[in-house]
């Protein structure tokens, strides 16, 4: 099974967590106009990020700054070596950290209130596709 879109509609903060929560192993296979990269889950926890030469949480904190490109999430998939023992949410603080060390205030402001339209957004896909259900 795989399932592909775009970073615009799902950002990747969203699938890591519904990937971490579902306890899944894959793949997610990343494109766009910075090059390629692939982060890997093993039971829900990630253990191996590549992109452009970093690997582990110095490849995973360039990934999750992607707001454009496109996503493959393959499962099944294994990394030939695991390179991110540290915890998942740990993890997100930290690619948040990052992030927040890079960006303007104003950037900031507008990034967290596009994050609350994709989340509304992923939310409603998960619902269409049957992976959640609505209550009440």
């Amino acid at each position: 099974m795989s399932v592909k879109g775009r970073l615009k509609d799902l950002n990747l903060q969203d699938i890591f967590q519904i990937l971490h929560a579902e306890g899944k192993t894959v793949a997610v296979h990343l494109g766009s106009e910075h090059g390629y990269g692939n982060v890997y889950f093993k039971d829900g926890n990630i253990v191996h990020a590549d992109y452009r030469g970093f690997t582990g949480v110095d490849a995973l904190s360039r990934l999750l700054g992607w707001k454009e490109g496109e996503f493959d999430v393959a499962t099944g998939e294994l990394p030939k070596e695991e390179t991110i023992i540290e915890d998942f949410d740990w993890l997100m603080k930290e690619a948040a950290r990052r992030f927040n060390e890079t960006t303007a205030p104003d950037t900031q402001a507008a990034a967290i209130e596009t994050a609350d339209i994709e989340k509304a957004a992923l939310i409603r896909k998960l619902i269409d596709l049957g992976i959640l259900e609505r209550i009440g």
